[in-house]
C-alpha cells in the first residue's frame, strides 16, 4: 500500500479500476490484479475516512460546535 495515500488520488483510482473491471476488457490475471488492487485502495480510504471523522470528534469534544444538518444545506 502507498505510504501516504491521498484521499482524491486513490478515490480516482479506485474509479478508475472499477470502470475497468466492468468494461470487461481485461485477461482474468489482469482482472484479479486489479481487484486485489481495489479491495485495498477501498480498504485504506475507509481508514482515512475514520481518520478524519475521529479528528472532527477530537475537535468537538475540545471546544468547536457540532453542524447540525439544517445549518449544512
Amino acid at each position: 500500500m502507498d505510504a501516504k495515500l491521498n484521499f482524491e488520488a486513490g478515490m480516482q483510482e479506485l474509479e478508475e479500476l472499477a470502470s475497468a473491471l466492468e468494461r470487461g476488457e481485461m485477461g482474468l490475471d489482469d482482472s484479479f490484479a486489479a481487484f486485489e488492487r481495489a479491495n485495498e485502495l477501498r480498504k485504506a480510504l475507509q481508514r482515512l475516512l475514520d481518520e478524519g471523522d475521529e479528528k472532527i470528534r477530537v475537535l468537538t469534544e475540545s471546544g468547536e460546535t457540532e453542524l447540525d444538518a439544517e445549518e449544512i444545506k
